[in-house]
């Protein structure tokens, strides 16, 4: 009966030596080594000895891309390649013993893999920890393991937008186990810079530069307590603000070009609100524009500052455009009252010089031939509006009195006028005050016998005249003196928003 078992269990040692022989040699040497290196293997613990011992884990990262940087969300996304090496002490073998087969592919998920996360990420869920499902590592015959993941992260990164878009901006990428402190697994940097040889050039920023450094910090951080070794990815980059120079930035400056030159219209004329208008709703549109791509933050966007100053500068000049337009009215109607003695002194000693402008009526009212009654008056109107008062003086206080009672007579002056031309001559003259009677050049001849009477209404017409040639005066230099404030400011704002402070910014992010 002994015998009988003896041979049975030979025989079956037989059929189990032959089947191992034709199984190695239908699947091959690789296949036998992945059978043997994990019948007993267990990827859930550390791949080492030394319970007591570190277990090394040298990092590296190559920036392949970055695909975008949300300035509202605050989050860079990117896309790297990270490498990972470590040794596996379960995972060694002798490639003598394999025809010398010394490196094995294998799938990631069937060992054990560190704990690697992205602190400052800014996915859902699972998507901090590195890892790629599917991805597949190198294992040599001394337990070197070799795992390069491609992968896109989604990293927080604080966004100043300060000097947009002349803005520099730096983001980080931190690096660490999430459970083992450096007495269970140390990472280390290798290599020591960041590999940048594949990087695909974005359409909106620029990369200036990319640093890597390696820290320590404490528990604080991470769950598993202790101190933890943390690698810092530093990414710099630069916008191109090509796009906002010719979308935002020269239509700006156009519109400012645009107000600037209303100035050039009549006094009198709506046009300048209508235009100063559109422009200020246009910038509003171009404020919304930028408000929608920067994050709400305190920070104010330099470019928005800009604009705001454009606007600030756009409603000054509606508001001077208004003005102007009441004074000039001022001068325009019935019984045109006196100019404010301070308004008339400010205009006349201080802005006027500033504005470079005169109070003159310099050139001689053009020669006519005696005409009808229809054409007397509008040509003696003509004169009175077209030239300007030369060395006048102010009309004394006798003479002022004197005129403003004969209010009534200025009133029917176009009676006058209308039933006396065929008495008037005119000839070359030039009208001045009262005072100065004696040089009056542009002054009908007249031939009433109540001389007397004509004189006191002529004297009263010309001091009418001369108020409404002042207030013509001052709306003139009010509206100079804007033009001017406009455009020195407009100046400097554009000189220093645009170009000093930008330039200055990018010296000092780059020294």
């Amino acid at each position: 009966m002994l015998r009988i078992l003896a041979v049975l269990i030979a025989v079956s040692s037989v059929h189990n030596v032959v089947k191992c022989l034709l199984t190695d040699k239908k699947h091959g040497i690789e296949y036998l080594l992945y059978r043997d290196l994990f019948t007993n293997y267990n990827n859930g613990a550390r791949p080492i000895r030394n319970a007591s011992e570190a277990l090394n884990v040298d990092f590296g990262l190559a920036l392949n891309q970055i695909l975008d940087l949300e300035e509202k969300r605050q989050v860079l996304t990117s896309a790297v390649w990270i490498y990972e090496e470590w040794f596996d002490d379960n995972l060694q073998w002798d490639p003598d013993k394999y025809n010398g087969l010394d490196t094995l592919i294998i799938p990631s998920t069937r060992i054990w893999l560190p704990d690697v996360f992205l602190f400052n990420t800014a996915g859902e869920n699972l998507d901090g920890f590195v890892n790629v499902t599917g991805s597949k590592a190198m294992v040599r015959y001394d337990g070197l393991i070799r795992w390069m993941i491609p992968i896109m992260l989604k990293s927080s990164c604080g966004v100043d937008v300060t000097y947009f878009p002349y803005d520099y901006q730096k983001c980080e990428l931190r690096f660490g186990s999430w459970v083992y402190d450096i007495t269970q697994m140390d990472m280390h940097l290798k290599p020591a810079e960041v590999d940048i040889s594949s990087y695909v050039v974005n359409s909106e920023y620029d990369l200036i530069n990319v640093s890597v450094t390696r820290s320590l910090v404490d528990g604080s951080c991470c769950p598993g307590g202790g101190t933890h070794s943390i690698i810092s990815v530093f990414i710099h980059v630069k916008r191109k603000s090509l796009y906002y120079d010719y979308i935002v930035i020269a239509p700006t400056i156009m519109l400012c070009f645009m107000t600037l030159f209303t100035f050039f219209l009549p006094c009198h004329k709506g046009e300048k609100i209508a235009i100063g208008l559109t422009v200020f709703l246009t910038l509003y549109v171009v404020q919304l524009f930028i408000a929608e791509n920067v994050p709400d933050t305190n920070s104010t966007p330099i470019l928005g500052v800009f604009l705001l100053m454009v606007m600030t500068f756009n409603c000054v000049s509606l508001i001077m455009a208004t003005l102007v337009m009441n004074i000039k009215k001022r001068g325009e109607e019935e019984k045109c009252p006196d100019v404010p003695k301070w308004l008339l002194w400010l205009c006349h000693v201080v802005l006027s010089k500033i504005a470079l402008t005169k109070f003159v009526w310099q050139d001689t009212c053009p020669g006519v031939e005696e005409k009808d009654e229809d054409v007397m008056e509008p040509d003696s109107k003509s004169c009175i509006q077209n030239h300007h008062f030369k060395n006048q003086e102010p009309i004394s206080n006798a003479d002022s009195d004197k005129s403003r009672n004969l209010d009534n007579e200025v009133a029917v002056i176009n009676d006058y006028t209308s039933t006396n031309t065929s008495r008037f001559k005119v000839r070359n003259r030039k009208f001045v005050s009262p005072s100065e009677r004696n040089d009056v050049i542009c002054e009908p001849m007249l031939q009433n016998t109540n001389f007397q009477h004509d004189n006191n209404v002529k004297s009263a017409y010309d001091h009418a005249l001369f108020m409404r040639r002042q207030w013509f005066f001052v709306a003139e230099v009010v509206d100079k003196f804007s033009f001017l404030i406009y455009l020195i400011s407009m100046s400097f704002s554009i000189l220093m928003v645009l170009f000093v402070i930008p330039f200055y910014f990018s010296d000092a992010r780059t020294a």
